[in-house]
């Protein structure tokens, strides 16, 4: 007779979903200490749930939950970064069809496979919920954590798209490894292009230039240059990973240099197109605009001059957010043409972008 434990794996493994595993931890209060300190020193962010408590219980989001089956989707398998020199970049994430669709579809699917033994309710998670879906995921042993913060499975690295089903099945977790996956390792921490990762493991998320090319909010002066020609996401502390060098020495059919992206088609691009060529990835939710100011940082930091004229016009635009970037990048371009046109720009602007042009023009870029 098998026991629930077994149906639930041997579904997974019909199905093809090699990394699975099961955890029936479902209280984190243990990291309550650790999420407040990181609020205290300013290392949170705004992607995640403000009410610290309401994330450290799987049953704030699911009361009946027992237990959490939790599935690893591999990624990025023979992965090279594409080396177009006057194009943006996309993270590997969003090559292909959007993973939160391609690993909610398989979560589902699994579910009704092991409906077939078992009658259960459950709900479906992939990183869109308030909770910390890393340390479920860790729970359920499909991985430790890196020095970089991702979760690292000792066969598939850490290209693997994480996702979870809170149910109400009683059944044995799986044991926890405990291992320390990196050791003495620390080229993520040396390779990172804004310092990003500590020395002894963990991650300022506002320095993170995959968190730069998402965030909404204002970004450094001293930052911008490290986020290179990054449309969205970052994959170079991954790439450098040696847990992941299996993954990337794998021969691959796949057409990696879709990922490079024209920048001035998207600083071009209408809202409506935006989303028919890119609705399908990742990385669109973010919308057309902030993968527009992340072109004009790109633009600036490939000194594609010839593009002075195209970003000259974006200090037309009506998003201020849009007008400040254009303008630090026109000075990245062409600094005594575009401190002239700034300085004559100054008496048509409110105080916020007038406050800016200033500061830019006064700034060492």
């Amino acid at each position: 007779m098998k026991n629930m434990k077994q149906v639930i794996k041997e579904a997974a493994f019909g199905l093809g979903i090699e990394t699975i595993g099961i955890t029936g931890k479902t209280d984190y209060s243990y990291l309550e200490d650790f999420l407040l300190c990181r609020k205290v020193k300013n290392i949170d962010c705004e992607f995640e749930e403000q009410n610290i408590n309401k994330r450290l219980n799987a049953e704030n989001l699911f009361p009946k939950c027992k237990s959490i089956i939790a599935i690893g989707v591999p990624y990025g398998e023979g992965y090279k970064i594409p080396s177009f020199s006057e194009k943006g970049l996309l993270s590997v994430s969003s090559y292909g069809e959007d993973y939160h669709k391609t690993v909610s579809f398989l979560l589902n699917k699994l579910a009704r496979e092991i409906m077939r033994y078992v009658d259960f309710e459950y709900i479906s998670c992939v990183d869109t919920t308030f909770l910390i879906d890393k340390e479920i995921c860790k729970n359920a042993d499909l991985g430790n954590y890196g020095k970089n913060s991702l979760l690292i499975n000792e066969n598939k690295g850490s290209f693997i798209n994480l996702g979870y089903l809170l149910t109400d099945i009683e059944t044995d977790g799986d044991a926890i490894s405990e291992d320390d996956i990196c050791g003495s390792c620390n080229i993520c921490v040396r390779s990172c292009p804004n310092n990003a990762i500590f020395e002894k493991g963990g991650i300022d998320p506002k320095r993170c230039v995959s968190y730069l090319t998402q965030t909404k909010n204002y970004i450094p002066l001293d930052y911008r240059e490290k986020m290179g020609r990054q449309i969205y996401g970052c994959d170079i502390c991954q790439v450098v990973c040696p847990k992941n060098k299996g993954v990337l020495d794998k021969n691959s059919s796949e057409d990696y240099s879709v990922l490079a992206v024209d920048l001035e088609e998207i600083i071009a691009i209408s809202n409506k197109d935006f989303f028919n060529k890119y609705g399908h990835t990742a990385g669109a939710w973010r919308g057309r605009n902030i993968w527009k100011r992340n072109a004009l940082i790109s633009i600036g930091n490939l000194k594609i001059d010839s593009m002075f004229q195209r970003v000259k016009a974006e200090l037309q635009n009506p998003s201020e957010m849009i007008k400040i970037y254009a303008a630090w990048s026109l000075l990245k371009l062409k600094k005594n043409f575009a401190n002239d046109i700034l300085y004559s720009s100054l008496k048509y602007e409110n105080d916020i972008v007038k406050d800016e042009y200033l500061k830019l023009m006064e700034a060492k870029l």
